[in-house]
């Protein structure tokens, strides 16, 4: 089986059981499923530094990691303010080490490592919810997933047929600007066919805000990847894990959405959508 092959065949169910949460009534699922995919994300990220001796604080990291994403997932039963529970986690993270069993001499690297972790991952994730809860908030996120995705994969065979000049070649040998011009392109593409094909996308977007969004969405989903990458090569590893077959770790498979949550949330809200 082909790598290509392979990837096709994880992704499917894996994008089929998204969409369905996605326009699932009941929004827990979909929230669960955040929750525990960022979780996830930043275990990956703590075991990377580990393989560089960092000695990361795992348990301490996800808890407070927890602490931050709860209230989204718990919402309407649980109303603390998650900014708080986010600096209350981070806080008890820095605290555990008084009573570890760890030399003091690691402390400064192995809390700020995990730190940068936990941050990274709640703050960007954090979009994702709020999202979630906008007026028609499973609309919202079709339209990050299509953008990304097609990004993705525009940018994949683009740069496979086309790709000669570096994009970032010290952080990323194989992205080139080809692939970029092949993802906008198909970014494009998909995002003007949701506003064709969905009622509710004519109804709240004009034909500016798609090539606003088509612009936007390539450009800081490319910058979260290249991020991604910059971490991995800090750490001297080629994936983020081995999550998916085919297509490396979680970190891998989220690093863009987790760049544009937030880009695609800001515009809705300084556009007034």
């Amino acid at each position: 089986m082909g790598p290509l092959t392979k990837r096709i065949l994880v992704a499917i169910p894996a994008v089929a059981l998204l969409l369905f949460l996605t326009f699932l009534p009941q929004t827990l699922p979909l929230r669960l499923l955040m929750f525990i995919v960022t979780m996830l994300g930043l275990l990956e990220f703590l075991r990377l530094a580990d393989q560089k001796k960092l000695k990361t604080l795992h348990v301490q990291g996800l808890i407070a990691l927890g602490m931050a994403l709860s209230p989204w997932v718990l919402k309407p039963v649980v109303a603390w303010d998650d900014k708080a529970a986010f600096l209350l986690g981070l806080l008890l993270l820095s605290m555990t080490y008084l009573w570890s069993k760890r030399v003091l001499s690691g402390l400064a690297v192995s809390v700020s490592v995990t730190f940068f972790g936990v941050a990274y991952f709640a703050l960007f994730a954090g979009y994702f919810f709020r999202l979630l809860e906008m007026s028609q908030g499973c609309w919202q996120l079709l339209l990050l997933y299509c953008a990304t995705w097609a990004y993705d994969t525009g940018g994949y065979f683009a740069g496979k047929k086309f790709g000669k000049h570096r994009l970032a070649p010290v952080v990323s040998p194989q992205k080139s600007w080809e692939g970029c011009t092949g993802g906008f392109a198909l970014v494009l593409v998909t995002l003007f066919a949701l506003w064709k094909i969905f009622p509710f996308y004519a109804q709240e977007y004009s034909a500016m805000d798609i090539l606003a969004l088509s612009i936007l969405l390539s450009f800081f989903g490319q910058i979260g990847d290249l991020v991604e990458s910059a971490i991995k090569r800090s750490f001297a590893a080629k994936d983020s894990g081995a999550f998916f077959p085919g297509h490396g770790g979680i970190f891998d498979r989220i690093d863009s959405l987790l760049f544009n949550a937030p880009v695609l949330f800001y515009y809705l809200v300084v556009m007034n959508k």
